[in-house]
């Protein structure tokens, strides 16, 4: 096949995609600060970007193409616009921005004779991390006094350093991304469940307009489920005359005399995505969290559970179990890369040679770029780190913590589909368990807070929807390059309209006065973390590295059994995200899913499932449209607090 030289991408398709991405950036904040409604930038599956599209696919492009077809955008396009966004949704809340500002601005705020930050925290912060105008960070917070315009220089600065830290740790993900991409994709055959959405969004047949997803009642009965009852559920919030639905399971059980908890939540979307995931990863992953409890549990009663405590986001469970998974994750990730070690030879020696190597045309990036571009990348990285008061000894330790447990996340879902996961243990906290407070200095401590902001809650990354867009983009054939360009310019639109528009509704209507956890509860978990390893000092965790020992250990023989045995039933990914409050979020709907996807398999073949999948389909778009369009009637009425979902 003849591949063309000239970019399927054209230009329209990149100035529509800047634009969506600046109003992603702009409403995601704005959704959850101001309205305190549905998560709509949170997870890896990007619900915000669901609901543009099909409002792009179904609205824009029909109805441009029904006036004059040479104006509708092209399949190529399409994908896109759709790429663009995913990138745009991993900057405005949690992934970076929504955090940034709050715990920056943070610190000083609440820095009170109480905590004794200012004495502890404060003499070892960078002048250039944080706003060092106190009235601007006060007014951040209680909102500007009448008739005072916004501080945006107080704000230049610290915005500056963070922003190009962001762009440079961005573009190294970016190069990861191209590096691993054909691995993951053409050798290993990685499934990317949370592709089939988008194409069959866009799969039209012949000259029809319409794509044949939409013209399918079985979808559009998916669709209405989730749109009727959390319909029902809105109008019960506006009018409380209204009868509601129940919108969705919300609730728990104990076990083991009352000290494990296990969390029963349901999601019709979560169940759509998990409907497309292969049996043996769904039955793993529900298999395992119960199986975990069950441990926590044992340990718990028998009384020789860890009392080790750990960064906050490991609350849910105990330090074994968060050690144990952290070893899993490295033994998951190292093992791919053993897996892959062939492939990334040839890589290396595509960047040395490039004549000589492998093909790499349809790339987003040369290998030798994406190469050249990871090292540098990482060195700025390092450097950036050491400035804002890493000791140097440290910085290789959690960076190569880092890019393990981002390839950990993005590959799982890439291979899960899971709608929602991160690595059980913080890098932070890797190094503080396991190599003690003195290894790490009260400085470097205090610089590790920052990392909060970008590397601790993980859901949602660059890297993660990257994976998921280059498998997009492989349905498309030419040039690849100007996806590169498109990505960076979607993310700087994110960066600067999450920006605008959190720093403007914070001073108008004072943070403190708006959603509770983003503006107030970020900045003092993310310091009371910290604080503990400063005032308590531990050593190195032996029994920590223990069950990190056991955890790889039980993941490696896990992966050697799935490679050997083809009929072997667990799946390594269910051991790696075994435990965790996200696990514990969506484990009832892998099993709902898991459930449903063997009783019709069983009883009505592949032909039942396949005629049953846009239904499935239709469940994704019905929650993810319907908490988009109550948002905007909730923007258009001033209603505050109409939380849906968090798909």
């Amino acid at each position: 096949m003849t591949v063309p030289s000239r970019s399927p991408f054209t230009w329209k398709g990149v100035g529509l995609g800047a634009a969506l991405a600046f109003f992603i950036g702009v409403s995601a904040p704005y959704a959850v600060i101001m309205l305190q409604g549905s998560f709509m930038a949170i997870n890896s599956s990007s619900p915000g970007a669901v609901f543009l599209f099909l409002f792009i696919v179904l609205v824009l492009n029909v109805g441009v193409g029904l006036i004059r077809r040479r104006f509708a955008l092209s399949r190529a396009d399409l994908i896109l616009v759709y790429f663009m966004m995913l990138l745009a949704v991993a900057v405005p809340t949690q992934a970076f921005v929504g955090t940034l500002i709050p715990v920056t601005a943070g610190l000083h705020y609440y820095a009170s004779p109480e905590n004794n930050w200012a004495e502890q925290i404060v003499p070892f912060v960078v002048s250039w991390v944080t706003p060092q105008d106190f009235f601007a960070v006060k007014y951040l917070h209680e909102g500007l006094p009448s008739g005072q315009p916004i501080p945006w220089e107080a704000w230049i600065t610290p915005l500056t350093a963070w922003y190009v830290f962001f762009l440079v740790l961005s573009f190294m993900m970016i190069c990861m991304g191209v590096i691993l991409h054909r691995q993951w994709s053409q050798h290993e055959r990685l499934a990317y469940p949370m592709v089939q959405l988008p194409l069959q969004m866009i799969e039209s047949e012949g000259e029809n307009r319409v794509p044949a997803l939409f013209k399918s009642v079985v979808m559009w009965v998916g669709f209405a489920v989730p749109l009727i009852v959390f319909s029902s559920e809105a109008l019960h919030f506006h009018f409380p005359i209204v009868p509601s639905l129940p919108a969705a399971l919300s609730t728990g059980f104990t076990l083991f005399r009352d000290t494990v908890n296990v969390g029963l939540s349901m999601s019709y979307a979560w169940i759509g995505f998990f409907y497309l995931v292969s049996l043996e990863i769904t039955f793993s992953i529900w298999f395992f969290y119960l199986f975990c409890k069950i441990e926590e549990g044992i340990f718990n009663v028998l009384g020789i559970a860890s009392t080790e405590k750990l960064s906050f986001y490991a609350y849910s469970q105990t330090a074994d179990l968060t050690h144990q998974s952290m070893g899993a994750c490295i033994a998951f990730v190292l093992f791919g890369l053993w897996m892959g070690r062939r492939h990334l030879l040839d890589v290396v020696r595509t960047a040395w040679a490039p004549t000589h190597g492998v093909d790499d045309s349809e790339e987003v990036l040369p290998y030798r770029v994406a190469v050249i571009g990871f090292t540098v990348s990482l060195a700025f990285i390092g450097l950036w780190l050491w400035q804002s008061g890493f000791p140097m000894r440290t910085i290789p330790i959690f960076l190569v913590t880092c890019i393990i447990l981002y390839i950990m996340v993005a590959r799982v879902v890439a291979a899960a589909g899971v709608a929602t996961a991160r690595a059980p243990l913080i890098a932070a906290y890797f190094l503080i368990s396991g190599f003690g407070t003195s290894f790490v200095g009260a400085k470097g401590l205090i610089a590790m807070s920052w990392t909060y902001i970008w590397q601790a809650e993980m859901r949602l990354f660059p890297l993660v929807v990257l994976a998921n867009g280059l498998k997009l983009a492989e349905s498309v054939v030419g040039p690849k390059r100007r996806l590169f360009w498109a990505a960076m310019l979607a993310l700087v639109c994110s960066l600067v309209g999450s920006t605008w528009i959190i720093l403007t509704i914070c001073y108008e209507h004072g943070g403190i006065n708006l959603h509770r956890f983003f503006m107030t509860s970020q900045a003092i978990r993310v310091f009371n973390d910290i604080t503990h390893p400063l005032q308590n000092p531990t050593g190195p965790d032996l029994r920590g590295w223990l069950f990190t020992g056991i955890g790889g250990g039980v993941e490696a023989l896990l992966m050697w059994t799935q490679h050997r045995f083809h009929w072997w039933p667990l799946h390594p990914i269910g051991f790696v995200i075994g435990v965790g409050w996200l696990t514990g979020q969506i484990w009832f709907s892998v099993m709902v899913a898991w459930l449903l996807k063997l009783l019709i398999l069983r009883y009505g073949g592949i032909r039942l499932y396949n005629g049953l999948k846009p239904f499935f389909l239709g469940m994704i778009l019905g929650e993810c449209t319907t908490s988009g369009l109550w948002l905007l009637i909730d923007m258009a009425t001033g209603t505050v607090g109409n939380h849906l979902t968090s798909t």
